[in-house]
């Protein structure tokens, strides 16, 4: 009896060791299908994100130019408005920035928006105007990688 009670918990056990593999098999399945989706998704949010932080830069870098005379022919090529600006500068692109920082206060923003997408090695958000057009890019910092995001050109 005691030696047929042992082989009893024995091969228990065995199965429980099978079940258990089984278990880690399907959570690892699940996992490789679910994990992928999951970043694709928070992927996509960033970038959303992103779009809809330039177009309300976008927007608000068009109102300062159509009412403010001091920027009525001002023309910049990729100014970077996520760097430190300087209050009092007699810089005409810190006093557009400084601007800027007022306008979004108007809407109850209090900061500059950061870029969210590190996807491509975008870092800051940087504003060209040509002409009163008004481009918001995610840029590097280098003339090889930017990326239009107002008016919206992302694919």
């Amino acid at each position: 009896m005691k030696k047929r009670m042992v082989n009893y918990l024995k091969n228990k056990s065995t199965y429980f060791y099978v079940e258990v593999a089984v278990v880690i098999v399907i959570l690892t399945v699940l996992i490789a299908i679910f994990v992928p989706r999951q970043i694709r998704k928070i992927d996509k949010l960033k970038r959303d994100t992103d779009i809809s932080n330039a177009t309300l830069l976008g927007n608000a870098a068009e109102n300062i130019i159509k009412s403010n005379d001091e920027f009525k022919n001002y023309s910049i090529d990729k100014l970077n408005i996520n760097k430190e600006v300087v209050v009092n500068s007699e810089d005409i692109d810190d006093k557009f920035i400084n601007e800027l920082i007022n306008e979004l206060k108007d809407f109850k923003i209090n900061q500059l928006p950061i870029i969210k997408m590190k996807k491509g090695g975008y870092t800051h958000f940087s504003i060209s105007i040509d002409n009163n057009n008004v481009y918001v890019y995610a840029d590097n910092g280098d003339d090889t990688k930017d990326l239009q995001l107002y008016p919206n050109k992302y694919d």
